[in-house]
């Protein structure tokens, strides 16, 4: 707060704790020293910042809709018209069988049967670009491209609105621009896999979270849990990450009289899950909760001379003895084959494993995960080194002011990564986090600039 705003600090303080005790709705609003009481001097503080700086959201998502239209039409003249779908080509033939009527199925070409290499949402979607512009067609190539410069628009969106909610005008700002112009975000749309999608249901459930921190109700918890659901249909590393979430409202929550419905948005998630699951069951007679790949994938990153990176070579796609085996075994099978010899690699070779989860951590970090045989750019490691260090040091200066959201911050940095730490830590995974890492690394740039400056920063209180 400011003292421009009231001149006794333990004035506003006093204004805040009777807001929040005395709600014209009725509804409860926990007591000082809780989530909410940061919220309301937030609120404060974010109407303080409307007269000290404005919000420039619609100029910004402009920017950043352009700056990728400009990719776009790049990728049109300069490449090769069916250059999106060079890579993730199980993704294409999985929406090929589809959109054709032949199911969720044979993900490396000709007739191998029913799969759940992939969760199923996004297949889903392509499949029905697929149906209604051709298979693998330019025109496809195109219609997803701007798919996922909608997608890229809307993070910038709603990471800005949860900046501004939190931080002020300033940050939000800055959060923004980041994201419009950085290099590396900008070819990101140009990804055929879930990536865009997956970082705009991150951002968007943390904005939901916020929003049921501060509004609960039955619908909003339930729709948290079935947010939770369709993320985990789309990318399910997001889903242990949503249920963390839904864990830090309903503790943030614990005081009304909502906090025990955190029970039916957990429950809805699973609800959302089941009919997955329940295929899987009857298709592949398997218990396999959304994806079956895990053991392949375990298998790939650790073996001997692997370095810890995925090896392309490997894989059914491009290994004509590996499709052989993978079409004899069944995909159940082989998969339990692969985590069988990856648990062995693991079980003789402790010292190499921790070699590479470590070797993983870092490239993860750094930006600089690439397939065995690639190297990252030097403007890509650049840029994720800087949101990385900065993206930190905002998160430290957040814990110092509001641990509550610091948390809420760090639970997704803490476990999103961990399977990627144990396979293989392609740069794409990275880029999911990096909204939330660049509003911290915002936050940490307005933070320093009006200590450098003198002016007062806009910031909630703690």
């Amino acid at each position: 707060m400011y003292l421009q705003t009231y001149p006794i600090k333990s004035l506003s303080l006093t204004v805040v704790c009777f807001s929040q005790t005395h709600n014209e709705e009725g509804s409860y609003i926990s007591l000082p020293g809780t989530l909410e009481i940061e919220e309301a001097a937030a609120t404060l503080d974010t109407r303080g910042a409307e007269a000290t700086g404005r919000l420039h959201t619609s100029r910004i998502v402009a920017l950043a809709t352009s700056l990728r239209l400009g990719i776009l039409w790049l990728v049109v003249t300069r490449y090769p018209h069916d250059w999106l779908f060079g890579r993730g080509i199980e993704l294409g033939l999985i929406a090929d069988n589809l959109q054709a009527g032949r199911g969720f199925s044979s993900p490396y070409g000709g007739s191998t049967g029913p799969t759940a290499l992939l969760a199923p949402g996004y297949p889903a979607v392509i499949a029905v670009i697929f149906r209604l512009f051709g298979s693998f067609t330019f025109t496809s190539e195109i219609v997803v491209m701007l798919m996922q410069i909608a997608f890229a628009s809307l993070t910038v969106l709603v990471m800005m609105r949860v900046a501004h909610r939190m931080f002020g005008a300033s940050a939000a700002n800055v959060a923004g621009t980041i994201w419009a112009v950085s290099i590396p975000l900008l070819w990101m749309p140009t990804i055929f896999w879930e990536s865009c999608i997956s970082t705009l249901l991150l951002v968007s459930f943390i904005a939901l979270a916020l929003r049921c921190v501060r509004r609960p109700s039955v619908a909003m918890w339930v729709l948290l849990g079935a947010a939770s659901g369709g993320a985990a249909l789309i990318n399910p590393a997001l889903l242990l990450v949503c249920l963390a979430i839904i864990g830090w409202t309903a503790y943030q929550c614990r005081r009304g009289p909502s906090s025990h419905y955190a029970l039916l948005s957990v429950l809805t998630a699973f609800l959302v899950l089941a009919p997955w699951v329940v295929r899987n069951e009857r298709t592949l007679h398997a218990f396999i909760p959304v994806r079956s790949c895990f053991g392949f994938e375990l298998w790939n990153g650790n073996q001997p001379g692997g370095g810890g990176l995925l090896q392309e070579g490997l894989h059914p796609t491009y290994n004509r003895s590996e499709l052989a085996l993978y079409t004899s075994l069944g995909e159940v099978r082989y998969m339990q084959q692969k985590a069988t010899l990856a648990k062995a690699f693991i079980r003789s070779h402790p010292g190499e494993f921790l070699r590479l989860t470590l070797r993983r951590v870092v490239l993860f970090w750094t930006g600089a995960g690439q397939p065995a045989g690639g190297s990252a750019s030097g403007v890509i490691v650049f840029f994720a080194m800087s949101t990385t260090v900065l993206g930190i040091a905002g998160l430290v200066l957040l814990l110092r002011k509001r641990k509550a959201l610091a948390l809420l911050y760090a639970l997704p940095m803490v476990i999103f990564p961990l399977p990627y730490y144990i396979t293989h830590a392609d740069l794409r995974y990275r880029l999911v986090l990096d909204p939330l890492m660049t509003i911290l690394a915002a936050y940490a740039l307005t933070r320093a600039y009006s200590q450098m400056s003198g002016t007062r920063t806009l910031e909630p209180e703690a």
